[in-house]
């Protein structure tokens, strides 16, 4: 226990992979406070006017000042996988895996970890968490540093399986699905709720608009435009396995495949 927290037990790894781009954090807790929050907290070295936030299937600036009574109000604000400041070509992204209250003011970079209310829950984050997040630093802007893609990798890292040796039909290289330019995130590949077909769904990350390119592993039966109701939209043409749609600056595409 420490001082402040007289209850509870933390223990911290700090790492960074050979050849890594991320400072890797994973804080162990064992949290048995009341009427307390606990924040993470990185001074950096520079500072911007404002941050940009991940929110569903796009992004969000806000100040990181307190010039008014409405950014003053914003001692917390949500976020999902990552949250960024950048200046004069440099920027910092917090990434995480699970926690999604931010605060960016001036030169420091907070993430809300644990908190302990007695209401409307009185054991509200009470007990043993493991709590992993990482700071990525890098040169540009996040648009350059493609901190949407490397929050995706951090949330979904790779599983290896071992296995023995064996002949098989693929080749060395594949992608199932290829989805092509790179500001384009593939977020959804699932089988409609009421058939067969195919949802894939995929956004703009960048806000810049870009004509995508779906590469699927055979050439479908049919392609129409959906929505989140899986509907039956318009027709969208394909040529062998490829499907080309115009996508626009923020926009967020779905299509419904049959085979």
């Amino acid at each position: 226990p420490t001082p402040e927290y007289p209850n509870s037990f933390f223990s911290q790894d700090i790492s960074l992979s050979d050849g890594g781009n991320r400072v890797e954090f994973r804080t162990d807790a064992d949290w048995w406070e009341e009427k307390t929050m606990v924040k993470v907290a990185f001074a950096l070295a520079f500072t911007d006017s404002v941050a940009t936030y991940e929110i569903p299937y796009g992004t969000i600036t806000r100040s990181t000042g307190s010039e008014d009574r409405w950014a003053k109000a914003k001692v917390e604000v949500p976020a999902e996988r990552w949250a960024d400041i950048s200046h004069q070509g440099y920027g910092v992204s917090l990434l995480n895996t699970s926690k999604y209250g931010y605060d960016i003011k001036g030169r420091t970079m907070r993430l809300s970890l644990l908190r302990s209310p007695l209401w409307p829950d009185p054991t509200a984050d009470r007990g043993k968490h493991s709590i992993e997040y990482a700071l990525y630093p890098h040169s540009g802007d996040w648009r350059k540093a493609a901190t949407v893609q490397r929050a995706i990798e951090y949330n979904n890292p790779l599983i290896a399986i071992k296995t023995g040796v064996h002949h098989g039909k693929l080749p060395a290289s594949l992608s199932f699905i290829r989805l092509e330019p790179k500001d384009l995130v593939l977020a959804t590949v699932k089988k409609a709720e009421d058939s067969d077909a195919w949802i894939v769904q995929w956004y703009d990350a960048a806000g810049t608009g870009a004509d995508a390119v779906l590469t699927l592993p055979k050439a479908p039966k049919g392609v129409v435009r959906s929505n989140v109701m899986e509907e039956d939209g318009v027709a969208v043409p394909s040529s062998g396995a490829t499907v080309r749609m115009k996508t626009t600056p923020h926009g967020m595409v779905t299509l419904k495949i049959r085979f």
